[in-house]
């Protein structure tokens, strides 16, 4: 590691009320948007050690930072303010000598929270019954903060989850076909047309008033909770910079779409692309299961659309990065976003073949007895 991290942590634990000096520096490679290492520190006296998780959050993603540490902010004094947390929390970080969320240096933003120890977040999973429990750990994030005012958050990335100005701007692309690639794919953009009204349904809903936005955390990959390494139970949820005012089937939806993927994201051999419904049937009962008293009957109803109109959304976002020249998303062979959006339109494609058996299983745990992990 070179001299000018550790000298800027150092700064920034120098902002903080943390026993010992630094001891040890070591870079946190999973994930792909912010700097992340874990830091130990060593009292000279006791010779004790305390670990942290120090974060330099990426400003080109997150233009504004202090409007994502605003909401990290006021979901966790939420939390805080319980009776009852539950079983899985979510991620805290320190407060400074002066009471902020953050540090800021030399014009970038840090962040420390406690490093968890003996736990583990999973990148592929296998085990129906850890879906479940991440069903669990996203559906207790919605059950404890249902009553959070949507006033109290900032929102930090704009439409972000807006499925007809993602078409809209599909649409515009595809129009302009300023690389000349259009042409090659007419059947994938005849999916979009068929689907549009669809999949903007729930934004619609949303407009009219009939779906309420909820805090939703807008990327639920199984891999943004951290589980107990013995019991495997949830411990709590990770990578809170997209929370915001949102559509809870939209979070429902994102964690199906890739925990419910029977393939890769990126997959070329497009037979192996289908829905796992043992997945889908134990991330359904987990989330439903906790979270299902504080949704109103239409919430409930429309979470398997939620599913279909999130993968479609990202189908229609990785071909218009491919249409327009391969601008946003990193590739790794010249025709990478066109892979993956052809997995995500087979993937969704096979959602709506199964919508009636999607639905069926969300109206099924949404009245169980019995919704144990």
């Amino acid at each position: 590691m070179s001299e000018m991290p550790v000298a800027a942590i150092n700064a920034v634990l120098a902002q903080y009320d943390l026993p010992g000096t630094l001891k040890c520096v070591e870079p946190i490679v999973q994930g792909h948007i912010n700097h992340t290492y874990r830091v130990t520190l060593v009292d000279a006296s006791s010779g004790l050690r305390s670990t942290y998780v120090v974060q330099q959050i990426n400003q080109h993603v997150f233009r504004e930072p202090e409007k994502v540490m605003h909401n990290v902010r006021q979901i966790a004094q939420h939390v805080q303010g319980l009776e009852d947390p539950g079983h899985c929390s979510i991620l805290q970080f320190l407060d400074t000598r002066t009471g902020a969320n953050y540090v800021r240096l030399e014009g970038q933003y840090w962040r420390v929270s406690p490093f968890v120890e003996n736990s583990i977040s999973y990148d592929v999973v296998e085990d129906s019954r850890i879906v479940c429990r991440a069903g669990y750990a996203f559906g207790r994030f919605q059950a404890m903060l249902a009553d959070l005012p949507m006033e109290d958050l900032a929102e930090t990335i704009p439409d972000f989850h807006n499925t007809p100005k993602r078409l809209q701007d599909f649409f515009a692309v595809v129009h302009e076909d300023p690389v000349g690639r259009a042409g090659e794919v007419s059947r994938e953009i005849a999916f979009f047309e068929k689907h549009r009204e669809l999949v903007s349904q729930l934004e619609l809903l949303r407009e009219q008033g009939m779906l309420p936005r909820r805090v939703t955390h807008n990327d639920t990959k199984i891999n943004n909770i951290l589980m107990d390494q013995e019991s495997g139970e949830p411990v709590c949820v990770l990578d809170l910079d997209t929370v915001m005012p949102g559509l809870v089937a939209m979070d429902f939806g994102d964690a199906i779409r890739t925990a419910g993927n029977t393939a890769l994201e990126d997959e070329r051999d497009l037979t192996k692309v289908n829905l796992h419904m043992p997945h889908y049937e134990a991330f359904t009962r987990g989330f439903v299961g906790v979270c299902r008293s504080t949704l109103t009957p239409l919430e409930i109803d429309t979470l398997a659309l939620g599913a279909v109109t999130i993968t479609t959304e990202q189908a229609a976002r990785f071909l218009g990065d491919y249409l327009g020249g391969d601008r946003y998303y990193r590739i790794h062979r010249p025709q990478h976003n066109l892979e993956r959006a052809r997995c995500q339109i087979t993937l969704a494609q096979r959602m709506l073949d199964r919508m009636d058996e999607m639905e069926a299983v969300v109206r099924k745990y949404a009245v169980a007895a019995d919704v144990s992990c």
